[in-house]
């Protein structure tokens, strides 16, 4: 049998292995399971027991109190206004609020109107400037007029030809040299541009990693539901107890662990299952029972 000791700094089971090739050990030695870089970092910054506000004190001071009554009030009229909301998208509408033949028709047509005259200006658009290109293509036609089939050009008409040519190769030259000319000009305005492009780049590139860092310690969707914040364990000023011995205890420990766990993404916002029953319930009329009755 033979025995290793622990405080050796190499594996004796990799002796065997010893001046081997480094490709044939790659290709046939087992490597171990490289560990996700995800697994190094927490899902969440938050902390696992978070301290109540003070006005969840025994005995708060009046401010404290009053802002976390004021913090539970805004959670009640929220809800009570999502409930509102989805009564009225479900509620049926009266005798009276129920839509006519008439407010059926109005709505048909709504905005028939505006495409028919969007449609007959598309339609008048385009013959314009067709209209207008007449004349363009008259003077080109007069200024170069067509030969026939069989006609040579004179050589007057050849010198002119070279002669609009070359006027236009100057005249396209002179065109870039203003404008080479004009955006050297333009060097000032144009580093004034690169300076507030780079500036908004900057800003976004700040907003972007301010939203990371907030979303970071906000609950993800991990599941079908979403996260929701547990119920503000508050009291009323005439509830408040003088003293440790007459305090009533709220809220539940386990209930608060399980929903630190969700909000810090450790696991997924669920709700208790519904019991269906599988069987039929039987009921059985034993002979013990049948004799007393």
């Amino acid at each position: 049998r033979v025995l290793f000791s622990l405080l050796l700094l190499t594996d004796p089971l990799d002796q065997a292995l010893a001046g081997k090739d480094t490709w044939f050990l790659e290709q046939t030695k087992k490597q171990p399971v490289r560990r996700p870089e995800r697994m190094k970092k927490k899902p969440s910054n938050l902390p696992a027991v978070e301290v109540i506000a003070p006005g969840g004190s025994y005995n708060p001071s009046f401010q404290s109190h009053q802002a976390l009554l004021l913090q539970a009030h805004e959670v009640e009229v929220k809800r009570q206004k999502a409930e509102d909301k989805l009564e009225r998208q479900l509620s049926f509408p009266t005798a009276a609020e129920a839509p006519t033949q008439e407010t059926v028709f109005q709505e048909q047509c709504e905005g028939l109107l505006e495409e028919e005259s969007d449609n007959e200006e598309r339609q008048e658009g385009p013959s314009k400037p067709q209209e207008e290109g007449l004349p363009e293509d008259s003077a080109s036609v007069s200024q170069f007029p067509r030969m026939a089939a069989g006609e040579k050009k004179t050589e007057r008409q050849r010198k002119k030809e070279k002669e609009a040519k070359r006027r236009k190769a100057r005249e396209v030259g002179e065109k870039m040299a203003r404008l080479r000319r004009q955006n050297l000009f333009q060097l000032r305005s144009i580093r004034l541009q690169v300076k507030q492009w780079e500036a908004e780049l900057l800003r976004r590139k700040q907003l972007r990693k301010a939203k990371r860092e907030a979303e970071a310690n906000k609950p993800k969707r991990l599941g079908r539901l979403k996260y929701e914040d547990a119920d503000l364990d508050v009291q009323l000023r005439t509830e408040l107890a003088d003293s440790l011995r007459r305090l009533k205890p709220e809220g539940s420990i386990l209930k608060d662990r399980f929903k630190s766990l969700q909000k810090r993404n450790l696991i997924e916002p669920r709700e208790r299952a519904k019991f269906k029953r599988k069987y039929r319930v039987k009921y059985v009329e034993k002979r013990a029972f049948r004799e007393i009755t």
